[in-house]
């Protein structure tokens, strides 16, 4: 059943695709060709109802729903994304852009033409990969978060709760409400409804409030790492999942600084929280540089033991601990990953003690 679709225009063949249409002002990118009013609706109503359904879950509350709700949501989007996808699909291919796999046959002007094979469609690596050929724009980095509490909700939050899933429904609310439109040519509140949209508006505008009091609360802390600085705000709660923690006191040393969680009141001391924001701020990096076959951006502090030392800042995060970066007895560069062993590397550190 699809719920409330608001004054949505009439969707006929003509009011999708005409640009004369008075009630739908069309803004996307012109196609090559027309699809069956039963392909294009199909996949849009799959986007809709998912969506909607997520929204209902989330207003229930109860365990169950609010990890449907997720799941929904997440759907909801990358259907979004497939629709696009599909609309740019050219005529004939078997829609190809939203196909897993495709293949190049010869077309009857002589060239080459790509088509659609079997009926798995893209994941989401696909969909962006093919976005990015494109020049279809989204926000990356907030499907990232969806697909993030997606992954883990039913794994590691045994606390969700409404409060801390917010954030999800603002992340749906600013991807749909700038992708609708630009890339569909469709208005978001009449694309999902009234009660749906409004539902969104409203997640979003009280977590867009909540975020901004945890980021002038975390912003009075003394940060003595721009690293941390930067990552703390992204660290989630270990009980329910929210980003939303902010400091009991700020005004504290850092070392006994305690994050609380908005969302169900869960404390989380530095010596947890530090090692996870250097990890949320630097995980790129991190896969960049194993990639590469580089020394990681972060690694174990000799002091502490923690996951905490920075390279590039040259100091620990949590405790200050600077290292000697220089073996004392062949004057190599030490590894981040032999920082346990400074003054020495650890074949120097093996060595000296085999002479022992």
């Amino acid at each position: 059943m699809v719920r409330d679709r608001g004054a949505r225009p009439s969707r006929t063949r003509s009011s999708i695709w005409d640009e004369s249409d008075s009630e739908t002002e069309w803004s996307a990118p012109q196609l090559s060709h027309r699809f069956t009013i039963e392909t294009f609706m199909d996949l849009l109503t799959n986007a809709v109802e998912s969506i909607q359904t997520g929204v209902e879950d989330y207003g229930v509350a109860s365990r169950p729903r609010l990890l449907s709700a997720v799941r929904n949501i997440h759907a909801g989007v990358l259907l979004l994304y497939k629709e696009a996808l599909l609309r740019r699909s050219p005529a004939g291919s078997n829609e190809a852009l939203i196909k897993s796999r495709v293949k190049f046959v010869p077309d009857s002007k002589g060239g080459i033409a790509v088509v659609g094979v079997g009926v798995k469609t893209v994941d989401a690596h696909q969909i962006l990969e093919r976005f990015k050929d494109l020049g279809i724009i989204t926000d990356t980095k907030l499907l990232a978060e969806i697909t993030r509490v997606r992954n883990e909700v039913e794994h590691y939050y045994p606390k969700i709760t409404q409060d801390a899933l917010r954030g999800v429904i603002a992340s749906a609310f600013l991807i749909i409400r700038d992708f609708a439109p630009r890339e569909l040519g469709e208005q978001p509140r009449d694309l999902l409804g009234q009660d749906t949209w409004n539902a969104m508006l409203t997640a979003n505008e009280l977590y867009q409030v909540e975020r901004a009091d945890c980021d002038s609360a975390l912003g009075r802390v003394s940060w003595e790492s721009d690293t941390l600085s930067s990552g703390v705000g992204k660290i989630r709660c270990r009980e329910c999942g929210s980003d939303l923690l902010q400091p009991l006191d700020a005004v504290v040393a850092l070392t006994d600084v305690v994050l609380s969680c908005r969302a169900c009141g869960a404390e989380v001391g530095a010596e947890e929280f530090v090692p996870a924001a250097i990890e949320e701020a630097l995980s790129w990096d991190a896969y960049v540089a194993v990639k590469d076959g580089n020394d990681e951006p972060y690694g174990t502090c000799p002091s502490c033991g923690l996951e905490s030392y920075v390279l590039g800042e040259g100091s620990c995060a949590y405790c200050g601990e600077t290292a000697d970066r220089e073996c004392a007895r062949c004057h190599r560069a030490i590894p981040l990953n032999e920082m346990g062993s400074a003054p020495l590397c650890a074949y120097c550190d093996h060595l000296m003690s085999k002479d022992d």
